[in-house]
């Protein structure tokens, strides 16, 4: 029994040793396998840590400010009573009202848009201090940096702003005299948590956006402090504590909301009372007055009589008038309608996408890569595992050593792979691209041992099944048969010998080439199937980069041809038109309404109906003059191409196809417009056109006139100006200069920016590249040396016959130069599809990135390819020149 057991022991122990030999002499194989499971790994564990991260961030961030939970507008404001029944709903926890003013003032010359908030008392919704401190006395300020970098000022600064009556959030927002005149110190630079897009980053460039600048003052600025409210900020009991994209804060949040709605139409009908009261109050004190002055005339007189007339005919018209007054209406939402929210929340669900579907191209890769290295081990141990069958070792003692080999290269890869992903790649990915992105002060570098351990378990399983599977039909083999030279494949007549005009013409290495080709087919899949892969990753990766560079370009020339965008305020419009009419440097204008408005799925009626939540999204609006043509300015047109007439007499709308992509809306679908008054009305999409940068909805003057019931108010120009792309750009620079001007937009240089900012595709080109690269160099080295290792006996022959180096070199390269052309030509057009997945997963706000793979991509790519292959063919000629021709000649295979 102790004799069994020893010799037990010493097998396992023989087998084991057997084990990790055969690690080390078979390094190449290994490291190959490792390195495809350390990016597999790499890709899973850090692309889904990098959505984490990103959202965690942003959820520190929304805590750190006290961010709101929930917010409210109304059309009539809000007063003290509101906030009181606010305060007692179930769910709430605190409850505070600000006052907001849109503003104008002057930066470096130039008129600029501002909006201007009170700090409210119970600490909800805070800007996030990054120097200096937050305003306490009337007089002082807290702005962005960006509103420093922009105006040359720093802490210590003054500034002044004067009323906009032009651009108010809602009617109840009267902005003149809302905060008191003189100059305002600046004692703080802040982050607006509602606004977190780097102001000179890709995002900020792209929407085409005015720049508004938020700025921050303290309650005792308020020239009046018993003034309505503007909004009201929510904060919701145990929200804070949950991750703010989690289900659980979610529906949390879902549940106040129901109950704030709960008391809504009460509230709203208390504030419509109380405002029409107090105009009724204010009306009828002048009314009673004359009264007064009435009665003390003598009775009987006639002029008495017809006094008393004229008073009851300016009482009826005062509650006419009092009575035909808008009501209150509240708008109320969750953190889903700030935009940067949104925004990151498409960002990560596209990150974690990517995080998925490139680990399984990987994991394939390896799949394959360790069945030929694994089959290629068993062929060379033949002879050892027919020896191993005859001393008795059982298959799966045998196995076990092919099992360790394959375990282990996971086990290495994936730990190398759990660095990379887990820590490596967050940590550079939200350095170099967010940080482009967005203003977040920090990002948590969260690690889920979930994501590190499972992504090495499934590499582990599906690895070592693969060489399980490898290992099974040799064990089934009899000793005797295994210790005999496995006998070589019959020759066949290849399809191409049948084909006479060409087999005929080629020569003899060319036929010996074909030959092989067609002899060790799985070997040429594999090699098609890693350099397609390879080159469709840098096809797409490249088609990627010129799709974005181009996309400012493609706006320009194929939608958007105006040269300058130019905004005043309706007040000043008339007059700003009357000298752009004058100016000789103006080719042609097209005056016209500019605005915004949120977009969301019309609750009845049309497809958009039935998306799965309330998806909503803030747009540009655009209303065109009735009869003007807006050719050479906009040019509306389908995705596909085809031209979209502006219809004058319904209610139908354009809305580009961002915008419809997000709402899942269609030609013919209804969607709800909230303008910047509150107004909201339901209208049918008359067409989706095609649109690149930002989102846009256009309209005619007769529709929204009678959409809103509004009247038309031109504040903006399309301009055409005179001269090439600097010409245009000094044009606007001078124009934003004239105190008429709140914005002035030049699209030669957004362009000029646009290009400059977009880091982000050059990075993801980079990494992308990266990835090819060590996809091709792994798969067609180790399909190299297996070709050579296999074919040792053949290639000391024809070396003994008196082939040359470089003879022997080409006889062997030609092979994988003729199967990685065909991966070439195949790769490229697979190229092209892929990057029409990566674009439809590619949800980046306000971009609508339509594919434009340029010639020099696919001839990049193909180049490149090619010179991964040479430099395989490179490497793998140093093991062709030490083939020992005895050793090999002598050699059973």
């Amino acid at each position: 029994m102790v004799g069994e057991r020893q010799g037990t022991v010493m097998k396992k122990t023989a087998l084991w040793k057997d084990a990790w030999r055969a690690i080390a002499g078979n390094g190449k194989r290994f490291a190959a396998m490792l390195v495809i499971v350390a990016v597999g790994v790499m890709m899973l564990g850090g692309l889904n840590t990098i959505a984490k991260d990103i959202r965690a961030g942003l959820d520190e961030f929304f805590d750190s400010t006290s961010m709101h939970d929930v917010a409210i507008i109304s059309t009539l404001g809000f007063d003290d009573d509101d906030i009181a029944a606010l305060q007692q709903v179930n769910g709430v926890a605190k409850v505070s009202g600000e006052h907001t003013a849109s503003v104008t003032t002057t930066i470096d010359g130039k008129q600029s848009s501002a909006t201007v908030t009170t700090l409210n008392n119970q600490g909800v919704e805070q800007p996030y201090l990054k120097d200096g401190r937050l305003p306490k006395s009337a007089h002082e300020i807290a702005v962005t940096e960006q509103y420093l970098n922009d105006s040359d000022k720093a802490l210590g600064d003054t500034l002044t702003f004067t009323p906009d009556d032009s651009l108010t959030s809602t009617a109840a927002t009267s902005t003149s005299g809302t905060f008191a005149d003189g100059e305002y110190t600046i004692v703080g630079t802040v982050i607006n948590p509602n606004d977190i897009v780097n102001p000179s980053g890709p995002l900020a460039l792209v929407s085409g956006a005015k720049t508004v600048y938020p700025m921050f003052v303290a309650e005792k600025a308020l020239n009046n402090a018993e003034s309505p409210y503007t909004s009201v900020v929510v904060a919701v009991s145990g929200a804070k504590a949950l991750n703010t994209y989690e289900n659980d804060y979610l529906n949390t949040v879902d549940d106040a909301v129901s109950n704030i709605e709960s008391i809504q139409a009460e509230r709203e009908q208390a504030r419509t009372d109380a405002v029409h009261q107090a105009a009724l109050d204010k009306a009828m004190a002048s009314i009673d007055a004359q009264k007064a002055k009435i009665e003390a005339l003598p009775d009987g007189l006639p002029a008495k009589t017809a006094a008393e007339q004229k008073i009851a005919e300016a009482e009826t018209q005062a509650k006419n008038a009092v009575d035909a007054m808008p009501k209150a209406k509240w708008i109320i939402s969750d953190r889903s309608a700030v935009t940067s929210y949104e925004d990151v929340k498409t960002q990560t669900e596209m990150i974690a996408r990517l995080g998925t579907m490139f680990p399984v191209l990987f994991l394939i890769i390896a799949l394959l890569v360790s069945l030929t290295a694994i089959t290629r081990m068993i062929e060379e141990d033949r002879g050892l595992i027919g020896t191993y069958k005859a001393l008795g070792y059982t298959r799966h003692e045998i196995m076990l050593k092919y099992v360790v080999y394959a375990a282990a290269a996971c086990l290495f890869g994936g730990l190398i792979g759990d660095v990379l992903g887990l820590i490596g790649l967050p940590f550079a990915f939200t350095r170099k691209i967010i940080t482009n992105m967005y203003v977040l002060p920090n990002y948590p570098l969260l690690v889920d041992w979930r994501l590190a351990l499972g992504g090495i378990l499934l590499f582990v399983i599906i690895i070592t099944g693969a060489a399980m599977a490898a290992c099974t039909g040799s064990l089934r083999l009899e000793p005797a048969e295994l210790m005999r030279p496995k006998a070589p494949k019959a020759g066949k007549t290849i399809v191409l010998q049948r084909i006479g005009f060409i087999w005929n013409h080629l020569s003899f290495l060319g036929k010996v080439t074909a030959r092989n080709l067609f002899r060790y087919k799985s070997r040429a899949l594999m090699v098609i199937i890693g350099v397609l892969g390879c080159t469709a990753l840098m096809t797409a990766g490249f088609g990627m980069g010129s799709s974005a560079l181009t996309l400012m370009p493609r706006q320009h020339s194929e939608i958007a041809p105006y040269d300058v965008m130019a905004v005043t305020s309706a007040a000043n419009h008339e007059k700003a038109q009357s000298d752009l009419d004058k100016d000789s440097d103006v080719e042609s204008t097209l005056p016209l309404q500019l605005g915004s408005v949120t977009l969301a799925p019309a609750q009845e009626g049309g497809s958009a109906g039935n998306t799965a939540d309330d998806a909503k999204l803030t747009a540009q609006l655009m209303v065109i003059p009735d009869g003007k043509s807006t050719d050479g300015y906009i040019n509306l047109q389908t995705t596909d191409g085809s031209p979209i007439e502006l219809k004058f007499a319904d209610d139908g709308v354009i809305v580009t196809a961002n915008a419809a992509r997000k709402l899942a809306l269609a030609a013919g679908s209804s969607v709800n417009l909230t303008d910047q008054m509150a107004n909201t009305a339901d209208a049918t999409v008359h067409e989706i056109a095609q649109y690149y940068t930002g989102n846009l909805v256009v309209m005619s003057q007769s529709t929204y006139e009678q959409m809103f019931d509004a009247d038309y108010a031109p504040n903006a120009d399309l301009i055409n100006v005179k001269g090439d792309d600097d010409a245009q750009i000094a044009f606007a620079d001078d124009l934003a200069e004239q105190s008429e001007y709140l914005s002035v937009t030049s699209s030669a240089k957004q362009e000029r920016d646009f290009s400059k900012s977009f880091r982000l595709f050059f990075i993801m080109i980079g990494f992308i590249v990266v990835m090819a690269a060590i996809l091709a160099v792994v798969v067609l080295y180790t399909l190299a040396s297996t070709n050579i290792s296999e074919r040792e006996r053949e290639l000391a022959t024809i070396k003994v016959l008196g082939f040359r180096k470089r003879e022997v070199h080409g006889y062997v390269n030609k092979e994988m130069l003729l199967l990685s052309a065909i991966g070439i030509v195949i790769g490229m057009p697979c190229g092209r599809a892929l990057l029409g997945f990566l674009v439809s997963q590619l949800d980046l706000p306000g971009m609508n990135i339509v594919p434009n793979v340029l010639w020099f991509c696919y001839a990049g790519a193909a180049a490149l390819a090619l010179a991964f292959t040479l430099l395989v063919s490179l490497a793998t000629n140093r093991a062709l020149d030490r083939i020992d021709m005895v050793g090999a000649l002598k050699s059973p295979e």
